[in-house]
């Protein structure tokens, strides 16, 4: 392997000893050349299993993973629980998920969502509980954090510490959940037509225009946050006004129809980008970017600190639709709904707000002028011939 071309990132590399196996690493350098982890490969129970030993770069070389191998076996022989399956701490287990999983997509994500949990770091994940699960969240709602986030650092948790199970460093654990009573009441985020001006009026003189435009794709067709970020080019079918919404949120491919002004929007970014419809320094536009930005939009214009900066473009689109009339099934299509139930909430909303509109019309409609009106009285007695 005398060039990096000819390295195989995703290739399993074997050594002179059995069940040892390497990894080059597409990132980590170790004195010039691409570092190397190293695994092992036992059965345990009739499956073939992978252990994940260490880099190079930290001392680790194949005949010491020959060692570490030898000694799963031994114990796997006699029925022994496999060392150090009582003292893993929460930082292995996260540092383990973490390297195994360099070349996921959500990777980035996931080492945030870590941040939060730097204070079991030193815990033995058999010692940890809910209540210590109920500190990270307790941390994480006094800075303002939405409880929707935490549970997103929560699954990470138990994600890492079930793929630690897998990998037989410690025991089975039941994933840990925080009880979290429902929100008796959520806003609904209907906009009025003043906040829709206002709204529109930042977006027009938004200085950072890819995040302006994608903002107002989503203002005029509802799409979800994620979403416009992943659209190519060859998602667009202009001919036939549409786009293709590639594994959404239903699991399946989703035909979104445009409006002229979606479209218009969609042409500003030819000449722009090249893969991606939206991009940004040469790469798809970050969510956290979109999201940073959004936020500061939905200030400018006044929304209410409760309203998402990008959801609750979505419910307006689905809350317009309804209250013109629009049929329910054509709703449920447009705004890509896997069932009927979520689209009868615009239609439940929808008419909240027409009773409010009627309820106002009747306040006008009962309102007279303060004249005096002479009304001749009439005769009504029948007469008899």
């Amino acid at each position: 392997m005398a060039i990096n071309k000819d390295i195989q990132y995703d290739k399993d590399y074997s050594t002179k000893y059995d069940g040892v196996y390497f990894r080059y690493s597409r990132k980590k350098k170790h004195n010039g050349k691409p570092d190397k982890s190293f695994k092992i490969r036992y059965r345990l129970n009739g499956r073939s299993k992978n252990e994940k030993i260490g880099w190079l770069s930290d001392g680790i070389s194949a005949e010491f993973a020959r060692n570490i191998r030898s000694e799963r076996v031994v114990s796997i022989r006699h029925g022994n629980d496999l060392p150090n399956t009582k003292q893993l701490t929460f930082r292995e287990a996260a540092k383990r998920y973490i390297d195994d999983h360099e070349n996921n997509k959500s990777i980035q994500q996931d080492k945030y969502r870590y941040n939060d949990l730097k204070i079991l770091d030193d815990m033995e994940i058999s010692n940890i509980t809910v209540s210590d699960l109920k500190k990270v969240h307790a941390s994480m709602r006094s800075r303002g954090v939405k409880h929707i986030t935490y549970t997103k650092v929560e699954s990470f948790y138990n994600r890492a510490v079930k793929y630690a199970s897998k990998l037989n460093l410690i025991k089975s654990q039941e994933s840990i959940r925080v009880p979290i009573p429902r929100v008796a009441h959520k806003v609904t985020e209907i906009y009025s037509d003043e906040m829709r001006e206002n709204y529109l009026a930042v977006i027009e003189q938004y200085p950072y225009r890819v995040v302006s435009d994608i903002v107002e794709l989503i203002y005029f067709t509802g799409m979800r946050r994620s979403e416009p970020l992943k659209l190519k080019w060859t998602d667009y079918n202009k001919e036939e006004t549409y786009l293709t919404l590639r594994d959404a949120k239903s699991g399946r491919d989703e035909k979104k129809m445009l409006s002229t002004s979606s479209i218009e929007i969609l042409e500003r970014q030819r000449g722009k980008s090249k893969v991606y419809i939206f991009e940004h320094a040469h790469e798809a536009v970050k969510a956290p970017y979109l999201s940073y930005h959004a936020r500061r939009m939905a200030d400018m214009a006044g929304l209410p600190r409760d309203y998402r900066p990008l959801h609750s473009l979505r419910h307006n689109v689905g809350t317009v639709m309804a209250m013109n009339g629009v049929p329910v099934a054509i709703i449920k299509e447009q705004m890509n709904h896997k069932n009927i139930e979520t689209t009868q909430r615009y239609i439940d909303i929808a008419d909240e707000a027409v009773q409010e509109h009627v309820n106002n019309l009747e306040t006008g409609l009962k309102k007279s002028s303060k004249m005096n009106v002479y009304i001749k009285k009439i005769d009504t007695r029948i007469k008899n011939d």
